[in-house]
């Protein structure tokens, strides 16, 4: 197998996106990065299903997400009391125990980025409730970033987990 350089593997990788997806991307680079791979991009000979196939591999490998966690049979989804107001208000207001619940299907990135969330003393009782997956979500919590697309992603994840909430 050929061995591709991370410069020639990003640029296979964008170019098998298309151009609308890959200049968005483009966008959180470095500016000479994103100059570098673009005229890569311009000047890229069709790849061999080889160097294709290594690079899919390597985005397999890389970028997908861990599965997440099947829900125990023996967890016994908590008692939320009905509650009305913001989607923000119905998550900060829910028990512990139902938050934990409700994350429990859910990846360890989602769930440190809904504690991130959260005030403190209530990401703290989320914490203690959640079993499955915990030394993940803390090592994730502790190093999430603001990104431009936060705002977007928390306003859409706060929506989703209030109405599993309510």
């Amino acid at each position: 197998m050929m061995q591709l350089t991370g410069r020639e593997k990003a640029t296979i990788f964008l170019s098998i996106l298309g151009t609308e997806t890959s200049s968005r991307i483009l966008r959180y680079l470095p500016f000479e990065l994103a100059d570098l791979i673009a005229s890569s991009i311009n000047h890229l000979p069709t790849p061999t299903p080889e160097a294709l196939g290594e690079v899919l591999l390597d985005f397999k490998s890389y970028g997908a997400l861990p599965p997440a966690m099947p829900r125990r049979v023996e967890a016994v989804e908590p008692e939320v009391p009905r509650t009305y107001g913001s989607p923000r208000e119905i998550i900060e207001g829910a028990p512990a125990q139902a938050i934990a619940f409700v994350l429990s299907e859910e990846r360890p990135q989602i769930i440190a980025f809904i504690l991130s969330l959260l005030p403190e003393k209530k990401r703290e009782n989320v914490l203690a409730a959640i079993t499955a997956q915990k030394d993940i979500v803390l090592s994730l919590l502790n190093d999430i970033k603001k990104t431009p697309i936060s705002k977007k992603l928390e306003d859409k994840l706060i929506a989703y987990f209030s109405e599993k909430l309510k």
